[in-house]
Order: structure tokens, then C-alpha cells, then sequence
């Protein structure tokens, strides 16, 4: 009677312990939510679609990952607070920066951005250096880290709430440089059917998945792992040579 009890015990234990060992629950249990803001051409809605360099990539990355996940555009300060607060949820395309390094778990670079000055095609100023700049006004958008560091360096920039917005006020002369990554300007210059002069690249810069703290650490090795057979195979040129 006892020995048979005890198969019974075991019989009704087998199931579960079959089944947490075949799924990690830490992986597969719980879906990703992934914040992101309105960032062309990095993130941006086409219709009910959502789209952009950093979109495909880090869906590309998830679907390869086979990790579920929900994409969501919002404003950069709450994508911050939810990756912050809340186990499973990342934002991107983040700019990794060392004030930033211990606030997330990183899977990175999902992307690697140049950043340089552009004027109109037109313009009568030469810009060799980066102190070239020092007495020019400086456009750029709030969030960028590239303010950040120019702002470090003593510069003073004229921030707007759209990167787009710094494309008309070139044209305008409202300010005389653009500092913006090799990417958004090209992708801004086709779209306004503006002529922009490549003056200087000066920063390179990498763009990356940010997860909150306690992501489990095997998620972020096999994230890590796809996006590196992403670079390998080509995927990753493919996506951006979309937006150029």
C-alpha cells in the first residue's frame, strides 16, 4: 500500500517537473514590452504599422530570439520610466552612454551611429574641427546624447522637440549647423528635398536594447547572441540600407 502511494506521488509530480525543465519559464512565461519613441527614422508609425531602422531590427532580433515581445511608441521620459521600474520591459534605440551603464541590462549595439555637423549645401561656413562650431548656433532635439556631450564640451545648442524641425530651420538660417547622426539626415534631406552639406563627422555612437535590471540574465545572452548573427549574416546592413 505504501510503495503504491508513493508512485501515485511521484506519477502526479512527473508532469510538472517535465514541463518547467522543457520551458524556462523566465523566458517563454512573459512577454517583452518594448517602449520606444517617435524617433524617424528610427521609430515611427506608417499607418497602424510600426516601423523604422530600430523597429525592424529589434523585432527581427526577438522573432529570432523566439521571445514574445509588444512594441509600443511613447514619449522618451515614460519609455525610460518603464524600463527602469518594470522586470520585462526595454526601450531603444538607446544612445549607451556611462551615466546610463548601470541603470539597465544592455544588449548592444543594435545599432552604430556616426554623428556629424551639416549646414545647407550653400553655406559659407568651413568646418574642419570641432571647435570650428564653438560660435556657431547649434541645432539639435531633446533627449539626444549628443547634446549631452557637446553641452559638456562648453557648447550652448538650440533644442527642439523634433529632429525634422532642424531641417527647416537650416533652411530658414534660424540656426547655421545641424548635429545629427548620418542616417537622420539623410533620411530627413530626401524627404524635404533639402541639400545638405556633410561638414564633419566627430562622434561615433552606439545605440542599444536597454532592459531593466532584472532581466534574466539567459535572455539577455541569447538577445546578445542572435544580434551578433545578425551582423554576421547581413541583416542588420539590409535594414538600415532601407532607410538611407
Amino acid at each position: 500500500m505504501m510503495i503504491k502511494r508513493l508512485l501515485t506521488r511521484l506519477l502526479n509530480y512527473m508532469p510538472l517537473i517535465y514541463v518547467t525543465g522543457l520551458v524556462p519559464l523566465s523566458s517563454y512565461a512573459v512577454e517583452y514590452k518594448l517602449f520606444t519613441e517617435e524617433l524617424p527614422p528610427y521609430s515611427f508609425k506608417k499607418g497602424k504599422e510600426l516601423k523604422g531602422v530600430s523597429i525592424d531590427i529589434v523585432s527581427m532580433l526577438f522573432n529570432k530570439a523566439s521571445l514574445p515581445y509588444e512594441l509600443k511608441i511613447v514619449p522618451l521620459r515614460r519609455a525610460f520610466n518603464m524600463a527602469k521600474t518594470q522586470k520585462y520591459n526595454c526601450v531603444f534605440p538607446v544612445q549607451r552612454t556611462q551615466a546610463r551603464e548601470a541603470l539597465f541590462q544592455w544588449v548592444s549595439p543594435t545599432l552604430i551611429t556616426k554623428t556629424g555637423f551639416y549646414t545647407m549645401e550653400d553655406s559659407p561656413h568651413t568646418i574642419k574641427t570641432i571647435d570650428d562650431v564653438k560660435k556657431m548656433e547649434i541645432g539639435s532635439y531633446s533627449g539626444s546624447a549628443v547634446v549631452d556631450y557637446l553641452e559638456k564640451l562648453g557648447y550652448t545648442i538650440r533644442l527642439t522637440s523634433k529632429e525634422e524641425n532642424n531641417v527647416h530651420k537650416l533652411a530658414n538660417k534660424r540656426i547655421d549647423v545641424w548635429a545629427a547622426d548620418t542616417i537622420t539626415s539623410s533620411y530627413y534631406a530626401k524627404k524635404n528635398n533639402v541639400k545638405l552639406k556633410e561638414q564633419l563627422v566627430y562622434l561615433t555612437t552606439l545605440r542599444a536594447l536597454a532592459c531593466n535590471l532584472e532581466t534574466p540574465i539567459e535572455d539577455i545572452e541569447k538577445l546578445q547572441s542572435v544580434l551578433k548573427s545578425m551582423y554576421a549574416d547581413g541583416s542588420i546592413s539590409k535594414i538600415q540600407s532601407q532607410y538611407h
